[in-house]
């Protein structure tokens, strides 16, 4: 298979625990094209990699993330022994490696420019379902790469982020097809699918559009081994 254009979905989350260090830096040891990881908010208004919204499947907790401050978050044992990354915590272990982060609650818009003014160099990216925080942060920060997310319609998800100038979409990978890819490029948006962790579709989808990136679990499924890359953290 060729290279495709690969997003490390919640990190290397096929082979380590989803959005936690060693997820990231199993990514980072891969060519990836960017890391994806998801951004909560705390009940002290700070930003936490974590998905769900509570911590019953990575921690056997069920306590909410929003219920708990960061360093309540903190003390939480999830079940490969790790502990809960801060956003700043995943940037400093992402470097110069372009990052996907998808906002998951509400309010986050200014809360996440206010955090990424320490990481000047970094190379972000968000994507939200959340049009509204997309929205704000399209007018905060005008240069910053957007894209909205969509499971089930994606022709409205096209129109929308057109209207609201955002730089591409992420989308169910069963939802593109000629149709939907012919219209994204129309409006010149960019598409990356999720959750990919199927070979022979993501064979046929890098043949049939080639400018996709593909969200996937399981990055090394994807990379030819000559294409591995070796990151140490001083090469990032």
């Amino acid at each position: 298979m060729k290279h495709l254009n690969i997003v490390a979905h919640r990190g290397a989350s096929g082979l380590e625990l989803e959005n936690t260090a060693t997820s990231i830096e199993r990514a980072l040891r891969l060519n990836v094209s960017a890391i994806e990881l998801d951004l909560r908010l705390t009940k002290d208004d700070k930003l936490a990699v974590c998905h769900d919204s509570d911590l019953a499947r990575i921690a056997n907790d069920p306590r909410k993330v929003r219920g708990l401050t960061l360093k309540e978050l903190k003390k939480v044992k999830l079940i490969d022994g790790s502990s809960i990354l801060s956003l700043p915590e995943a940037l400093q272990i992402v470097g110069k490696m372009p990052v996907i982060l998808e906002l998951k609650d509400g309010d986050s818009a200014r809360l996440l420019l206010k955090e990424l003014r320490n990481f000047p160099h970094s190379n972000v990216s968000v994507a939200s379902f959340k049009l509204n925080e997309l929205a704000l942060l399209r007018s905060l920060a005008p240069a910053m790469q957007l894209y909205a997310l969509e499971l089930t319609k994606p022709f409205e998800s096209i129109q929308l982020a057109s209207m609201l100038d955002l730089d591409g979409i992420g989308l169910n990978f069963w939802l593109l097809n000629p149709l939907t890819y012919h219209f994204a490029k129309r409006r010149k948006l960019k598409i990356y699918v999720f959750t990919l962790n199927r070979k022979l579709v993501a064979k046929f989808i890098g043949k049939m559009y080639p400018t996709v990136a593909l969200c996937t679990d399981h990055p090394e499924w994807f990379i030819a081994p000559s294409n591995k890359l070796k990151h140490g953290k001083g090469e990032q």
